[in-house]
């Protein structure tokens, strides 16, 4: 049975099951979110609060929307939750996933397991078919979850069903109920969706000596025999059932790999075992080199090139990236595919506990910099400014006790915030003595 440990406690599908079969009132609801919420969150939930967050016509009351750009071209729509939705939406995902019993075809979005464990079925296997199932969450509809949770085993009442699937789920264009790529409940849900689909895909695979596995809308076959043909019966057999379930193929996705080249299962390396790629250890390599060879703030700026390269997008990140973060996220995603005793894993890792420790107050300057402002979108004036903006010596600044006259400099800042509370007080009072000799008029 699966636990989750909020705030010290633990629950499990018995601390819901009976509340959710019997809800009569969205203030019930609003009492069980109102246990599992972030202590961040001061004030409660309410019922009427719930029930107009479940009407997905409230558009601008609920979420915003905005565009992503893929890393292979093309945009991703993600629609965010806005303000107590969002709290909301993370304390109802707690109790959603005590009732995930994932089937064991399923990879994604479980807890325990990850791209790792669904890639591990398909090492040394001579033929390895990948599919993917078009608008996975955009798919999913809000009658399908509701009809979802009210059946066995979730067992939930007509009321709570109807709340839970409103605030999953949210409007589009074409005024469809669908789950929303950016909701904390959706992974969640997506999975009780599927788990009869899966079912059904895993049974024809076994009758055939195919092994399947299922990460998110990305579908595995592998087999040593030839029979995983994209056009063979095997694929069409997959797409009568996925159409069943609501769900269509992405043709242009469909890729069968052979024994002899290289073979990837979601982005890892499964010809003799699961490994990342060669890219991505030779990425590692060339950073820490930069790093160590022409210092901390160049290699900052390799990283953001590298980074719009792979994602496709620089948002957040202006010339610069924090690479000392970059790195640790490659280095433990790596111990996770190899292992934390692989030797080039602690080789990697030994010189970059070097290199932080060496490089502690460059790795503070950079971050100020890139938080003050200096990485802006023309760094070639901004290079051409930095002897004047951001001098080398900066002890010799403090030394004399005077202050730049940089836009961001910190002191700077502070002065023009008092000037500001300065001129705020003048003019209140002003208007204060005004409207006095007015009254007395």
């Amino acid at each position: 049975m699966a636990t989750r440990t909020v705030n010290g406690r633990e629950y499990t599908k018995a601390d819901f099951e009976n509340r959710l079969r019997y809800l009569n009132d969205s203030k019930e609801l609003a009492t069980l979110l109102n246990e599992l919420k972030e202590p961040l969150i001061y004030s409660d939930f309410r019922g009427k609060q719930l029930s107009f967050f479940a009407d997905t016509n409230n558009v601008q009351r609920r979420c915003k929307t905005f565009r992503l750009r893929k890393k292979h071209g093309g945009y991703r729509e993600i629609t965010a939750p806005k303000g107590a939705l969002r709290g909301v939406l993370q304390a109802l995902n707690i109790v959603l996933q005590t009732y995930d019993e994932p089937t064991p075809w399923a990879f994604g979005f479980v807890c325990g397991r990850s791209v790792v464990d669904n890639a591990r079925p398909h090492v040394g296997k001579r033929y390895i078919l990948n599919l993917d199932l078009k608008d996975f969450f955009p798919t999913i509809t809000r009658q399908q979850v509701a009809d979802c949770l009210t059946a066995e085993p979730f067992g939930f009442s007509s009321l709570a069903a109807k709340l839970i699937s409103g605030l999953a789920t949210v409007r589009t264009k074409n005024n469809e109920e669908v789950l929303a790529q950016g909701f904390a409940t959706s992974p969640t849900l997506s999975n009780f969706i599927c788990r009869e689909m899966d079912k059904e895909i895993a049974s024809i695979a076994a009758a055939q000596g195919i092994t399947f596995t299922r990460y998110a809308d990305d579908l595995t076959f592998s087999a040593d025999t030839d029979v995983l043909r994209p056009q063979g019966e095997l694929v069409q057999q997959v797409k009568a059932i996925v159409e069943r379930y609501g769900f269509r193929l992405n043709e242009a996705k469909t890729h069968l790999q052979r024994r002899g080249k290289r073979q990837e299962v979601t982005g890892l390396m499964v010809t003799e075992k699961v490994n990342v790629s060669r890219r991505y250890v030779r990425e590692i390599r060339s950073l820490l080199y930069i790093w160590e060879r022409y210092g901390y703030e160049d290699a900052c700026r390799a990283a953001w090139k590298s980074y719009r390269q792979q994602h496709g997008k620089t948002k957040g990140h202006q010339h610069c990236v924090p690479l000392n973060a970059v790195l640790r996220g490659k280095l433990n995603y790596m111990k996770m595919v190899r292992g934390a005793d692989d030797p080039l894993y602690q080789r990697f890792a030994s010189r970059y506990t070097a290199l932080q420790q060496t490089n502690k107050r460059e790795i503070k300057e950079v971050a100020y910099k890139a938080y003050m402002g200096k990485y802006l979108s023309n760094p070639s004036k901004d290079r051409s400014r930095e002897s004047t903006i951001f001098p080398d010596d900066s002890s010799t600044c403090r030394q004399r006790g005077t202050i730049s006259g940089d836009f961001y400099d910190p002191r700077e800042k502070s002065r023009r915030i008092f000037s500001l509370i300065v001129k705020i007080i003048i003019f209140a009072a002003i208007i204060l003595i005004f409207m006095y000799f007015k009254s007395r008029r």
